[in-house]
């Protein structure tokens, strides 16, 4: 079995062949084990609920139920199995699908842009792997899926498409071989272990907790009600007399040494996370733009085209960047993943290597915080003068009417105007050498360059408030990206001048 995504080594356009023109082929038959896998968790904790908690006469039916829902689930995934199948036309890529209504999906090969490829840690043990297809018609998610294929089959897929694609578009070069091209790929940037160690450090993480409650709100009827209360919990460690015999100062301990322990945990967190993610990392550049190999469990196999990537996210913090560590990330025509909209190329890097991967895309850093243009201070005080009252009042009114401990709340507000003040002095923009320069963030620390070239369409806006004190938001579209770069609070004749720079470049 193959250990990586990258062994099987690529077919040469003569042994493309093992892929015939129009021949009709299904996905793997361990598929079935895949997709069952998936589904026997829920199934099973369904029946330890209906076994533990559901009406006493169904009770002594839930093996009979285990057997049917078994027998419905692979039936169905067996069935589905059988009705879907793909095949490579000359022109394009089919995929049928469907139990009762067909669908029958057909993706012209000039319209593929990407063929990534990804293994499950179940699929990496199987020697399978799911192939992700990717167009521009849709800025995110995946236009046709392969899930999944034997291993050197999705690496054939993978080639066949790129050559067919290369021969409609009549580019002789790129149709003659693209397999030395991969293999003497120049290395961009690599992860080592230490790195990826050090990289989990600054990634603080709660993902545990996470973990728990997920679990929790699934096996919440093996829970009783009350298993929440702090004495309940004492009484059952054996800690309750302990913990009402200790003093004021001695309980103050033990509360610090709890915020300890779940400072351990973020930070243990933090690091198998990473790991798990960011294992193995490697960037290469192709002759197309840059492939990018990941993963512990989950290894991806992902091709970045460069005429795809339409803007840069350089992201930071106050800790991270006074020990010099960035993270690099594309945004481009298509999205990552099913949960990502941007593609890391270079999770945790030095300002040199960051440049040094930027020049590449011909999108360029030289500018930061410091030269730009800082925005008008009514983007932090506004939004103070209109929402702080509301809860000043209320928690007035709650003092009064209920416990005046609760005025102790007033003690919290001034970290409003504070934080406000502080996302305000963070937001800051900047156009130079035809890209926009736009920054945000006190604390998660992000800036965005945006080549003047790629942006859609501008838009210039105002509330009532905002008209009235002569300023706007400015917000840029750009393809690919969920949301427009926004400008916030700048005086109306700025925003004019820029949107005219923007249109006019």
């Amino acid at each position: 079995m193959s250990e990586t995504l990258s062994e099987p080594s690529p077919a040469p356009l003569s042994a493309a062949a093992g892929v015939q023109v129009g021949e009709e082929r299904r996905l793997h038959p361990l598929t079935l084990l895949l997709n069952l896998s998936r589904q026997v968790p829920q199934a099973i904790l369904g029946l330890i609920a209906l076994r533990l908690s559901g009406p006493e006469e169904l009770r002594g039916w839930v093996g009979l139920f285990a057997l049917i829902a078994i027998l419905a689930m692979f039936g169905t995934e067996f069935y589905k199995w059988w009705r879907f199948s793909y095949r490579l036309d000359p022109q394009e890529l089919r995929i049928a699908s469907g139990i009762f209504s067909r669908n029958v999906r057909s993706i012209p090969y000039e319209r593929i842009q990407d063929v990534n490829l990804e293994q499950g840690p179940l699929a990496r043990m199987l020697g399978m792997a799911r192939v992700r297809l990717e167009t521009g018609s849709s800025g995110s998610g995946d236009e046709g899926a392969l899930d999944s294929v034997d291993l050197a089959e999705a690496a054939r897929l993978r080639d066949v498409i790129r050559l067919r694609k290369a021969a409609q578009a009549e580019d002789a070069s790129m149709a003659g071989d693209l397999t030395p091209a991969e293999a003497d790929a120049p290395v961009l940037f690599t992860m080592d272990m230490r790195r990826v160690l050090i990289a989990g450090v600054f990634n603080f993480s709660l993902v545990f907790f996470a973990v728990v409650g997920a679990l929790i709100n699934n096996l919440d009827f093996l829970i009783p009600g009350d298993v929440w209360n702090p004495r309940r919990l004492l009484d059952l460690l054996g800690l309750d007399d302990l913990f009402a015999a200790l003093d004021l100062a001695a309980r103050i301990a033990s509360v610090i040494a709890a915020l300890f322990s779940l400072l351990v945990i973020g930070l243990v967190g933090g690091i198998i996370r990473t790991t798990l993610r960011e294992y193995g990392f490697r960037l290469e550049r192709t002759e197309t733009g840059f492939r990018r190999r990941r993963g512990l469990l989950t290894l991806t196999d992902v091709v970045m085209p460069l005429h795809r990537i339409q803007a840069a996210v350089i992201e930071t913090g106050p800790i991270r960047r006074r020990f010099g560590w960035f993270a690099l990330k594309v945004q481009s025509l298509a999205s990552d993943s099913d949960k990502e909209s941007d593609h890391a190329i270079a999770p945790f890097a030095t300002a040199d290597e960051v440049r040094a991967v930027l020049d590449e895309t011909r999108i360029t850093w030289e500018t930061d915080h410091a030269a730009m243009r800082s925005v008008d201070p009514a983007m932090w005080w506004v939004p103070v003068v209109l929402a702080l009252p509301v809860p000043m009042i209320a928690i007035g009114i709650s003092a009064t009417l209920a416990s005046p401990l609760i005025a102790l709340a007033y003690i919290v507000l001034p970290l409003v105007p504070a934080l406000s003040w502080m996302h305000w002095r963070a937001h800051r923009y900047a156009l130079l050498d035809g890209q926009l320069y736009v920054r945000d963030g006190f604390w998660a620390q992000r800036l965005t360059l945006l080549p003047v070239r790629r942006v859609q369409s501008v838009d210039i806006r105002q509330t009532a408030v905002s008209r009235f004190i002569g300023l706007a938001q400015i917000a840029i579209g750009v393809a690919g990206r969920p949301s427009a770069v926004t400008i916030q609070a700048i005086p109306i004749e700025d925003a004019i001048q820029l949107r005219a720079q923007l249109i006019a470049s």
